[in-house]
């Protein structure tokens, strides 16, 4: 009973933080100055970008998706592939770890694919991702570092350097075997079976399709803002993307609702119009209203891939909780086991 409860906490959690900081944002601000944002947006052009870049976007992510497949595990048809990425906008629309989980589950019931080795593949591109971000961080600090607000130009290079060196760390012992005192234990758990494959070749193509699928988000973000007075330079959003990106995909509120808001006031407030006479309260509106707007708009996508593609790619699999929860119990039945080549 106890543990019940605490798994309900747990689940909790996220939701109440993000509650939390979504009402003391609304408390902190003009109320008037945020709904006013909002009436003088351009929310039809705002709405019409969105809405024919989605397909795009979905392409783009599918894309690089199917790349990760084909290089450590198997080449898959990319139609379907395809289909699974627009199902997962469903689960990415809880978290973006419940989307992760979701993948690895369709993976596995479509193709017989160890679902820890699916789920180890997408972990490993986690890990591009955040060398990705790292990587466009870098380039917008040395082609518009002088933009940037003092103490984030100071600060920046420390983080990049911390990070930096973990990325490094990482590739040396997954690639030259070096232990780092009591790590070595960690090749023998299959979670991380994609970190030990992946070749030097899997982390450059992985690294360019994945800095060409966060471009095409760099120019969405660099069209929409202005639909709300907010003119940010686009060599800028490659520091602030991959930044808001970083708070998104933290797994301590629902989808980074409430702290990527945060983040976003801070970084784009300077670039609200001058006749504007609350910046923070434009980029509430504008953060506010993309939020709700990009999920109904993954969750419409994901609609349509469960009721038509999916049903006739893999029939009716039960896409609930439960069965990712029992997907992931076997699979740590199976980590349990001597390590071998196969699927798992």
């Amino acid at each position: 009973m106890a543990a019940s409860a605490i798994t309900q906490l747990k689940r909790a959690l996220p939701w109440l933080l993000s509650v939390a900081i979504v009402c003391y944002l609304f408390w902190s601000v003009d109320l008037d100055a945020v709904i006013a944002a909002v009436a003088g947006a351009e929310v039809g052009t705002l709405v019409l970008i969105m809405v024919l870049s989605a397909p795009v976007i979905l392409a783009a992510d599918a894309v690089t998706l199917w790349l990760l497949f084909s290089r450590l595990m198997t080449r898959f048809p990319l139609g379907e592939v395809l289909a699974i990425k627009g199902v997962s906008y469903f689960f990415n629309a809880i978290t973006y770890s419940a989307g992760t989980g979701g993948i690895a589950y369709l993976v596995h019931r479509r193709w017989g694919a160890g679902f820890l080795h699916a789920l180890s593949a997408l972990l490993w591109l986690n890990f591009i991702d955040l060398m990705t971000l790292m990587i466009l961080v870098t380039a917008g600090l040395a082609l518009a570092g002088d933009l940037l607000p003092d103490p984030l130009r100071t600060q920046l290079p420390y983080v990049l350097a911390v990070g930096a060196l973990i990325s490094v760390g990482a590739i040396v012992y997954w690639r030259l075997g070096v232990n780092f005192l009591v790590l070595g234990r960690l090749r023998s758990w299959r979670i991380f079976r994609a970190f030990a494959d992946a070749t030097m070749a899997d982390y450059g193509v992985m690294i360019a399709s994945r800095a060409a699928f966060i471009g095409v988000y760099i120019v969405l973000t660099w069209l929409l803002l202005p639909t709300f007075q907010i003119e940010v330079p686009v060599l800028l959003l490659l520091i602030y993307l991959p930044i808001g990106t970083f708070v998104q995909i933290i797994p301590a509120s629902v989808s980074g609702l409430g702290a990527v808001q945060v983040v976003l006031i801070a970084l784009y407030a300077p670039h609200v119009a001058a006749t504007i006479a609350d910046g923070e309260a434009q980029v509430l509106a504008f953060t506010t209203f993309m939020g709700p707007a990009t999920t109904l708009v993954r969750i419409g996508l994901g609609y349509f891939f469960v009721r038509t593609v999916m049903r006739k790619v893999m029939g009716d699999v039960p896409l609930d909780a439960a069965s990712i929860v029992a997907a992931q119990a076997e699979a740590r039945a199976a980590d349990n086991a001597p390590a071998t080549n196969g699927p798992n």
